[in-house]
């Protein structure tokens, strides 16, 4: 592996809560997929992006959204959620497409906001 793979690797990735009384928490992105949801043992639901106390409204569903990434790319897809993923204040994903991610990007999960942080 050259030094761009290393590299790529030691960057984290965070989504972090952007508003309200949980400002502030910060959510590291491992590789491979990541959970966006709220913890549901019954339901089977066990999401490495847990919003359940960042929701006070129960906005978020169980299974809400996939995060992939890749070394230091990311994406976002909708798995169906009710209340819908939204990236910058635009449409809402359609379930099942990726939509790339940067740092600085704007995710909104049901009604909690979130930005994407680099270190």
């Amino acid at each position: 592996m050259g030094k761009a793979a290393s590299k790529a690797d030691s960057i984290s990735i965070y989504l972090v809560v952007s508003r309200g009384e949980t400002k502030g928490t910060r959510f590291e992105i491992q590789a491979g997929e990541n959970l966006i949801g709220r913890w549901d043992p019954d339901a089977g639901a066990f999401p490495e992006v847990d919003l359940e106390s960042h929701d006070p409204e129960a906005k978020v569903s169980r299974r809400h959204a996939l995060l992939h990434r890749d070394g230091e790319k990311l994406s976002l897809e909708d798995i169906g959620s009710m209340n819908g993923t939204f990236v910058n204040r635009g449409k809402r994903l359609e379930p099942g497409t990726r939509h790339d991610l940067g740092a600085g990007d704007e995710v909104i999960i049901g009604k909690t906001f979130l930005s994407v942080e680099l270190d």
